[in-house]
């Protein structure tokens, strides 16, 4: 028995959550030609998407704003109700604080419908890097394609998309060898 929850949870952690919860109904999706046009690929294949969406004040952050001040930023793709996520957040702690100012930085971006549970779970995790959450206005994981969360998105200064859902040893090595 407890080697099957072993495997139960590796399958988790493996996989992941899907983005949007079962609940969620398809009169909350957007048209599919919305997400149709979110899928053509921008002129340079490996050109990150700029995104916007709100932070916890209530303010439209974008990731335009972040890319190219640092050597890298790392988006991030989670919810507060994503055990799997939860559970990569003190890793991606641990990397964050390993880095040197000026060269990299996390921004992520809950998929969260609840905008209080959000609230609760930045409160409980306290990531010191900018959060801001998609609304029905700003569908930021659409334009990334996400289906299951964490997903992460690693973007050098120039813009360029030079890995998705890397492993830690995978984010250190590319950290590393700037």
């Amino acid at each position: 028995m407890k080697k099957y929850l072993l495997i139960l949870a590796a399958a988790f952690l493996i996989v992941g959550c899907t983005k949007k919860q079962a609940a969620q109904t398809a009169e909350n999706q957007e048209p599919q030609q919305e997400q149709a046009a979110a899928q053509e690929p921008a002129a340079d294949e490996n050109a990150y998407i700029d995104i916007t969406a709100l932070t916890p004040d209530g303010k439209e952050l974008s990731l335009s704003r972040v890319v190219g001040k640092t050597d890298y930023v790392l988006l991030d793709f989670w919810a507060s109700w994503c055990g799997p996520c939860r559970r990569f957040i003190p890793v991606l702690k641990e990397i964050y604080a390993s880095q040197p100012e000026g060269h990299f930085q996390i921004l992520s971006c809950s998929v969260d419908q609840d905008a209080m549970a959000w609230r609760v779970a930045l409160q409980e995790e306290q990531m010191p890097w900018p959060q801001m959450r998609e609304d029905e206005e700003h569908m930021c994981s659409d334009k990334y394609g996400v289906q299951y969360i964490p997903h992460t998105v690693l973007i050098d200064r120039e813009g360029h998309i030079v890995g998705v859902n890397l492993e830690e040893p995978e984010i250190a090595e590319i950290l590393l060898g700037q």
